[in-house]
């Protein structure tokens, strides 16, 4: 009986074959793009934690997606069929014909959907099809040209398109959940970036688009503190004054309606100072390895940065390949500011801030005379974020050779100016790690213990800077990205995970914890 179980049994991720096709009048005919299909790398959401398909022999789930509007076709085939009832509880038996309702559109899976969409929407087919919204970047890469689209989900057709490929968000990214679109206040707020390649075909009538990458990214209200109102330049201008003398200044005020008194004027609330955040980010299979992720994220960056009202861009639970990615373009953009490429470790601190009872004086060793959060404010970089690349950069510029705790035991008496920088270095990087852990560390009754475990931290931490300055030079070396990198925010299985010591070096999973919300993932149980 096990052994018959065992041949209706089957990986889901194996079992399910992804391709393109080129637009045609019909799905039947639609010639695949790529030679090979590829595979999920998460088919949990779908058939469950074990990623298994139960009661089928040797199935195979093709979806074809039509290269430009993402509009997908599936067919599924099996040799034979088991019943599972009385060998499986009822909660667990899934219908291999049923698992994709509410995932795929219904043009999918019923054909007289499919012909009133058909009559409805565009013509994909046509060389004239565009993406929805606003071609913002435009490059060529390793002989190919791409395209970066911009649009929103009050678009009708950038929601239809969402829809369509919104399995691949379950397929690629860990831990994605399917976004919640049914509220008209909801779509204004979600931005969706397409990366698109434009392959001259020789039949010219064809659309010659093809997608690359997506991200979303969602723009949250935040409290507009006097630091943020002057951060994002939204305080009130000064009334006019002539002679010394103020004249009386009457703000506007919201029109009400006096017998509801609802008020009659629309706040627009993209022009509220607001934090935004990528979330879903990827760059799909075919495409990985080729300097893609580094292209979209970069022009995602661009476009949001100059956005006025937007305070801050956040990353939503950025797994650690998206890390790797993000390191690298927020430190070349940063480099490229000249007040912060100008940042120095500070070598000598006053006598009174190196007191035992005196606080860690951080902003003064990273620092050195800079207004480090006027800084952080134009650059837009969320606080974790800045101070990672803030500490990463000025460890960049000790030599290697003063890298070592044996050349610092006289502390800020040290000889050498790079010594002393590195002794305040890695004070600055303790106090943040004891800041972060005060709570854990307190507990630890022994203070050798206390100290071991601190130590022990930074340690840790300036391991994983120098492997990072590593990895950033090799990227900006073969101008390149890792393919696992490319799936961003979120996805894949990273090589492997961080040293941690029992102290953890790192904040909270998310970048701007002051904010509610509803996260567009799930943690996987």
């Amino acid at each position: 009986m096990d052994r018959l179980v065992d041949e209706y049994m089957a990986s889901a991720n194996e079992s399910i074959h992804i391709n393109f096709t080129r637009p045609s009048s019909s799905p039947a005919t639609a010639q695949p793009i790529l030679d090979e299909p590829f595979h999920p790398t998460f088919t949990y959401p779908i058939f469950g934690d074990e990623e298994t398909i139960i009661g089928y022999k040797e199935p195979r789930i093709d979806i074809s997606f039509r290269a430009n509007d993402l509009r997908p076709s599936l067919r599924i085939e099996h040799q034979g069929e088991l019943p599972l009832a009385g060998l499986l509880p009822e909660d667990k038996i899934k219908k291999i014909d049923q698992v994709f309702s509410g995932i795929l559109p219904a043009a999918t899976l019923e054909p007289t959907e499919a012909a009133q969409e058909q009559a409805n929407g565009p013509d994909p087919s046509s060389d004239s099809w565009k993406p929805p919204g606003k071609n913002i970047h435009t490059f060529a890469l390793h002989g190919k040209t791409y395209e970066i689209w911009r649009t929103d989900f009050t678009d009708p057709a950038a929601k239809k398109l969402w829809r369509n490929m919104q399995i691949l968000v379950l397929l690629f990214i860990e831990g994605a959940s399917l976004l919640e679109l049914d509220e008209d206040w909801n779509l204004e707020r979600w931005t969706l970036y397409l990366l698109y390649e434009v392959t001259p075909l020789e039949d010219s009538s064809v659309s010659p688009y093809t997608i690359a990458g997506f991200s979303t990214s969602y723009r949250y209200w935040i409290l507009p503190t006097l630091e943020i109102l002057r951060a994002t330049k939204s305080l009130p201008s000064p009334p006019a004054s002539s002679n010394g003398d103020a004249t009386t200044s009457t703000p506007s005020r919201l029109v009400q309606d006096p017998e509801s008194f609802l008020f009659t004027e629309r706040l627009d609330p993209l022009e509220a100072p607001s934090r935004e955040r990528i979330s879903q980010f990827l760059v799909l299979p075919p495409y990985q390895g080729q300097a893609l992720g580094t292209k979209l994220y970069e022009t995602i960056f661009a476009d949001l940065v100059k956005q006025p009202r937007v305070y801050e861009i956040t990353v939503e639970d950025p797994n650690e390949s998206f890390d790797a990615l993000r390191d690298f373009n927020d430190i070349v953009y940063l480099r490229n500011l000249p007040a912060f490429a100008a940042l120095s470790l500070a070598s000598t601190l006053p006598p009174e801030s190196l007191r035992k009872d005196a606080p860690v004086p951080r902003d003064q060793i990273l620092g050195n005379g800079v207004d480090l959060t006027a800084l952080r404010h134009e650059t837009k970089i969320a606080p974790r974020q800045f101070h990672r690349m803030l500490e990463l950069h000025l460890f960049s510029t000790l030599p290697a050779n003063n890298r070592n705790t044996a050349r610092i035991t006289r502390k800020e008496k040290a000889s050498n100016e790079n010594d002393r920088k590195y002794y305040f270095w890695r004070l600055a990087i303790k106090e943040r790690i004891y800041r972060q852990n005060a709570d854990t560390l307190e507990q630890l009754e022994d203070a050798t213990e206390r100290v071991e475990k601190l130590e022990a931290a930074v340690n840790g931490q300036q391991e994983e800077y120098e492997e990072r300055l590593q990895g950033i030079a090799q990227r900006a070396g073969w101008n390149t990205d890792d393919s696992e990198a490319q799936n961003g925010g979120s996805s894949s299985k990273g090589k492997g995970k961080r040293k941690r010591v029992v102290v953890d070096d790192e904040d909270d999973d998310w970048e701007d914890m002051d904010v509610a919300s509803t996260s567009s993932k799930k943690v996987r149980n």
